[in-house]
């Protein structure tokens, strides 16, 4: 038997004004994201992830489509968000209580108010010292912090995040990025993460689809869209000659110190034999495999080119 997905997106869309004003910001989104999974959500600004969001989060309604959430349908069974935990566009708290007294007041809301578990929540996001200081002095990591906590107060089954990193420093990312991969791999959540930040997806994400002008572009494993993207770095003297010859069979870019070739790891044998025989010293050849940034880049010129 199959298992529940924990998110069923079918055939999403999102307009907004009309006629000459009419904006497709959401086009016919697809997607599945089973349980346990990291999933990323990526896309440049304006790309439609945040609308999106929304639409699962049944804060705007689509114009078409519909979003499952552990198969029950968002919209005519609204109860089912009890199971999912969100940051979107920012977590927003009141400036004059403390993040402690704020996590009470959400808890309260919700009629579940558990002093240990905000303890608990509190540590585990990095804020136990800061804890009992009104918000009003936190910093925008620290604001991010508090609202991951939030969204983890009752202890939902999904997680959908919004930018969970803004504002946080290479230590702050990685602590929390940690944190994130430790709900999926020790707690079986499922955690929905919407982030430009590509090198932190990259280590943290199972899967992920790439959306740009409102469509999905990419979807998949980040290991399997990875596969065979590698490419060659070379360094070698004079660069400018290595880079002539090299670039009679291979797209070749340079940085001054150093080659970039589109090549594979078979590839090098050929390529150090074309450059000894034209006079060029090699003195390192290394294989690199393409990151998420970089193919991320590239996806989203491809999509430019094809609109063009």
């Amino acid at each position: 038997m199959t298992e529940t997905p924990a998110i069923r997106i079918d055939d999403l869309s999102k307009t907004f004004g009309r006629r000459r004003k009419r904006i497709e910001a959401v086009k016919r989104v697809t997607l599945e994201i089973p349980v346990g999974q990291v999933y990323g959500f990526l896309g440049p600004n304006g790309a439609g992830k945040t609308t999106t969001i929304r639409m699962m989060l049944d804060l705007i309604r689509p114009t078409e489509g519909h979003v499952r959430i552990f198969g029950r349908h968002v919209r005519r069974e609204h109860d089912v968000l009890r199971r999912v935990g969100a940051i979107v566009e920012g977590a927003t708290f009141y400036n004059f209580l403390s993040g402690r007294r704020n996590l009470e007041v959400l808890a309260r809301t919700a009629n579940d108010l558990n002093p240990k578990r905000i303890d608990a929540l509190l540590e585990q996001v990095g804020l136990a010292q800061r804890a009992d200081q009104r918000v009003k002095g936190y910093s925008t990591g620290m604001k991010q912090r508090l609202g991951l906590a939030a969204a983890l107060l009752s202890d939902p089954d999904l997680l959908i995040l919004d930018e969970p990193t803004n504002g946080l420093d290479p230590e702050g990312m990685h602590e929390i990025r940690q944190f994130i991969r430790s709900l999926a791999d020790d707690h079986g959540k499922t955690i929905f993460l919407s982030s430009h930040l590509l090198g932190e997806v990259e280590q943290v994400c199972d899967r992920v689809a790439i959306i740009n002008l409102g469509e999905i572009v990419r979807e998949g494993m980040v290991s399997e869209l990875l596969e065979g993207k590698s490419r060659l770095r070379v360094e070698a003297s004079p660069l400018d000659r290595a880079a002539a010859v090299l670039g009679e069979h291979w797209t070749v870019s340079s940085n001054g110190q150093w080659l970039t070739i589109d090549a594979t790891r078979e590839d090098a044998p050929h390529l150090v034999r074309r450059l000894v025989e034209q006079g060029v010293d090699v003195y390192q050849v290394a294989s690199q495999r393409q990151s998420l940034e970089e193919f991320f880049l590239s996806v989203v010129r491809e999509e430019a080119g094809r609109r063009d």
